[in-house]
């Protein structure tokens, strides 16, 4: 059963740069009902289910970011892309505050293109490597002044004053999602049951206050120091037989331990290839389902 098309809605200064984006977003699942210079030349009054909006920040990244805002407030559920000549982290910040679930250089490939846009209208975010970088390396060099910035360190998905109280368990199958490991995977390196890794990684969810897997890594990411370091230097995880009773005058044999079995190590933080791994095979699954 073919799916329907995704509404979408060009603005953009370059009339030439929106009609070739109409040809190649009409070539896939999306349905271009209207196209123009600014967003309220073109925003349908109508509420439409899904509606997606492609801009073209072009020389003017403010009005961009102000159409983004008028968007947004007229069609709240709706998803947009910003289209921009360089990845400017300011510029990005700003319009992922704004309402943006993805911003795109132009040296973008069609293809990453179109699928990123698929991924974000069933519902997900995706941020560029160079936020991320920013995010993970660059934190403390940021203005903490600037109100965006404390919008971002107010966000749901942060972590408060207090790391969540993670056991042992979701401390280590959180870390095998940091390193992109499917639940399958996950199951066999720590020798439990996928349902239960299942149950795991729903809880994860649930304490960190994210919503999917792609989320989680990047909490890793940014609380991994005090995530891992909270873990005890020993190995609950492993599972170790008791000696067998000693019977006097009986000849001795040496102890025979079964062979512990796999645990995850805690040593180090996932770093952001890790991410964009889980970021990719996140796209993989979405675009296979």
């Amino acid at each position: 059963m073919q799916r329907r098309p995704f509404t979408t809605v060009l603005v953009g200064p370059s009339a030439l740069l929106r009609h070739g984006l109409a040809r190649i977003l009409e070539a896939e699942n999306f349905r271009v009902i209207a196209s123009g210079a600014h967003v309220q030349d073109v925003a349908p009054t109508s509420q439409h289910q899904s509606l997606l909006l492609v801009i073209d920040a072009g020389d003017a990244p403010n009005a961009a970011l102000a159409g983004i805002e008028l968007f947004k407030k007229q069609h709240p559920s709706g998803r947009v892309a910003l289209l921009a000549d360089n990845y400017i982290v300011g510029d990005m910040v700003s319009a992922f505050t704004a309402g943006a679930n993805v911003c795109f250089a132009k040296s973008v490939s069609c293809d990453a293109f179109t699928k990123a846009l698929e991924l974000i209208m069933l519902g997900e975010t995706i941020l560029p490597p160079q936020l991320l970088a920013v995010i993970g390396s660059h934190r403390r060099d940021l203005d903490e002044s600037s109100p965006i910035i404390q919008k971002m360190h107010r966000s749901p998905s942060q972590p408060t004053d207090t790391t969540p109280p993670l056991s042992a368990r979701e401390k280590c199958i959180l870390r095998c999602m940091a390193d992109g490991d499917s639940n399958k995977l996950i199951a066999r390196k720590i020798d439990i049951a996928e349902a239960t890794v299942k149950v795991h990684v729903k809880a994860i969810l649930r304490k960190i206050r994210v919503h999917n897997r792609t989320q989680a890594a990047i909490w890793a990411m940014n609380n991994g120091a005090s995530l891992w370091s909270s873990v005890p230097s020993s190995q609950p995880l492993m599972d170790v037989s008791p000696p067998p009773t000693l019977v006097p005058d009986a000849p001795t044999e040496p102890l025979q331990l079964p062979p512990p079995k796999a645990h995850c190590t805690h040593a180090k933080t996932p770093s952001l290839t890790n991410i964009a791994s889980v970021i990719r095979k996140s796209v993989s699954r979405r675009t296979q389902a």
